[in-house]
């Protein structure tokens, strides 16, 4: 029995590639930001990290209790102003989302430290600017790697998502113990892909052990890169993955196979 994810018949990129934001990453670079450097925060070596799935509202109490034992909270994408409205307040914002998501970042703050990759959105940069932001660079398609021409900077990998760069920004930070919420990676049983969107999209069903998911491309491409990105490459590091979710499954079924999580 193998833990591992079959391969799917998928193509999937870093959300944006086709859009080439090579313009993007200059004039982020340009900015005189402070680069991203390991040890931004105080920690015991757990980060908890809250992802836009559809389980994360249920969590709210669990993460404040979280923060209340004194660890760091991670918001990636969408779940900032989630928390935010529940008065948790993130230590650390992480996105490699080049579209503008100033959306998703209502409720900015001067708390929270905004970790952009350079491929981010200028918008989004010029949204946060009275704020504390690091940037950082992101290992992307080819098509991007020429923003980089002439730069020895670090570029860090990791995935399709902004949620698996998180994992690898955190496991550079020093962090090998990380608790997961919101990290589904598959619909909920209304169809709904994030906690505060709708259904609309192209859905394909995801089999880990003996348990179906729905999925869009996106959840499937996160999936199937999961253990390569994590475990595969990263010594020594533990996830716990909250919630009846996909990743959680596959986190699931490698413990029953022996395999370290």
């Amino acid at each position: 029995m193998t833990a591992t994810l079959q391969p799917l018949a998928l193509d999937v990129e870093q959300f944006g590639v086709a859009m080439l934001p090579i313009a993007a990453i200059r004039a982020n670079m340009a900015r005189g930001l402070r680069e991203f450097v390991p040890s931004l925060i105080a920690h015991d070596g757990v980060m908890v990290f809250a992802g836009s799935g559809p389980s994360l509202p249920a969590f709210i109490n669990e993460i404040r209790e979280e923060r209340a034992n004194g660890r760091p909270i991670l918001a990636v994408n969408g779940a900032h102003d989630l928390l935010c409205e529940h008065e948790i307040v993130p230590d650390l914002f992480v996105t490699v989302d080049p579209r503008d998501i100033r959306h998703n970042l209502r409720r900015k703050n001067e708390k929270t430290i905004y970790l952009l990759s350079s491929r981010a959105a200028v918008e989004v940069f010029d949204h946060l600017q009275d704020c504390q932001v690091i940037i950082w660079h992101s290992a992307g398609h080819p098509q991007e790697m020429p923003a980089f021409d002439g730069l020895d900077v670090l570029r860090v990998g990791g995935g399709s998502t902004s949620g698996l760069r998180a994992i690898m920004l955190a496991y550079l930070m020093g962090f090998r113990s990380m608790v997961l919420y919101g990290f589904d990676s598959c619909c909920d049983a209304q169809g709904k892909k994030r906690f505060d969107s709708g259904t609309e999209f192209t859905i394909m069903p995801i089999t880990v052990g003996s348990r179906t998911f729905i999925c869009n491309v996106a959840m499937a491409g996160q999936a199937q890169d999961f253990q390569g990105c994590t475990y595969h490459i990263l010594p020594g590091l533990h996830l716990e993955v909250k919630g009846d979710g996909l990743l959680a499954a596959i986190v699931e079924e490698r413990r029953k196979a022996g395999y370290r999580v």
